[in-house]
């Protein structure tokens, strides 16, 4: 396993980030829950960089690309499905996380992309819009409830790459509220003392950037798998998304409670962030409910021997993983 990702993909997230700070970073947020049409100039940021030609489950470079493209826009809760968009299948313009059964919040549901469903189970799903709004709260801003049918087919490599992607905008989301919390505690005095030199801070900080540090690199990981072996890593994909839901919520709750009263206020990103976090950590499916599902397909599938997939023929014996 190499823990680094391409340069061109890493390059391809530096530009996306550039691009969205310059727009205005987490203003593009701002505005967009005042005014949705505000999305499609989000959307625009991807197109001029040409990441919707990205093919993520056939080559290991465009899932590079895909997962750095998805880090970057959580980095400032970008108001687009960009994770829904890179795990498309042919003839369909985004493909979004739901559960089996109606009815399902779709995030930005309301846009004409050609939409399907996937559940963490690989299970495909027709969606069809039961609302043409989006419904607006605080929480769930952009998010549309949708009419699930079931289908025949299963994909499984698609729902953990729709997993994955998905947990690596959640990761530059939360690196944005430590870096963000870390400036603050820097800046914010009491007593005469900047907050960060107090030692409870520091633990707290600590914390904060162990969960994040944690995360990347079992985001990294579970990246690996997919590229290795796509159906066998949903499993991966799963562990990973739950791991993110626990760094969430030490991240985020740390971050309040060392700003204060001011996190909750408009005019912090913490808070934008936080209220961002909120539909991707909960739906389909929140923590607890997501242990039992890992439980249950560790269960029928087993984790997955190294170098024993039929499709893993370049796999990396586990006793050679570095």
């Amino acid at each position: 396993m190499n823990p680094h990702l391409a340069g061109e993909a890493v390059e391809v997230g530096e530009v996306l980030r550039e691009s969205i700070a310059d727009a205005g970073g987490v203003d593009l947020l701002r505005r967009a829950v005042a005014d949705p049409r505000v999305r499609d100039e989000a959307g625009a940021l991807l197109h001029a960089i040409g990441v919707w030609d990205v093919r993520p489950l056939e080559d290991r470079l465009e899932l590079e690309v895909a997962a750095s493209a998805s880090r970057a826009a959580g980095h400032f809760a970008l108001p687009y499905p960009v994770t829904e968009r890179f795990a498309k299948l042919p003839g369909s313009g985004a493909t979004a996380l739901v559960a089996s059964a109606s009815p399902a919040l779709v995030a930005h549901g309301d846009l004409p992309l050609a939409w399907t469903g996937v559940d963490l189970d690989g299970h495909l799903h027709t969606l069809t819009p039961s609302q043409e709004e989006p419904l607006g709260t605080k929480l769930a801003p952009f998010a549309v409830p949708m009419v699930v049918g079931s289908t025949p087919e299963r994909m499984p490599s698609l729902a953990a790459l729709a997993v994955s992607l998905q947990s690596w905008w959640l990761l530059g989301l939360l690196e944005h509220v430590v870096a963000d919390t870390v400036r603050y505690t820097r800046e914010r005095e009491q007593f005469g003392r900047s907050l960060i030199s107090f030692q409870g801070v520091g633990f707290q900080l600590a914390d904060m950037a162990v969960a994040l540090e944690s995360l990347d690199e079992l985001a990294k990981y579970t990246l690996w798998r997919l590229a290795v072996d796509g159906d066998s890593a949903l499993v991966d994909a799963v562990a990973l998304r739950g791991a993110a839901q626990q760094a969430a919520d030490t991240i985020l709750r740390a971050a309040h409670q060392l700003h204060g009263a001011m996190g909750f206020t408009d005019e912090l990103d913490v808070s934008w962030l936080s209220r961002a976090s909120q539909l991707p950590r909960r739906i389909p499916e929140g923590r607890h409910a997501g242990a039992a599902r890992l439980v249950q397909l560790i269960e029928r599938v087993g984790w997955p021997e190294f170098g024993h997939s039929a499709n893993a023929r370049n796999a990396v014996p586990a006793e050679k993983i570095p």
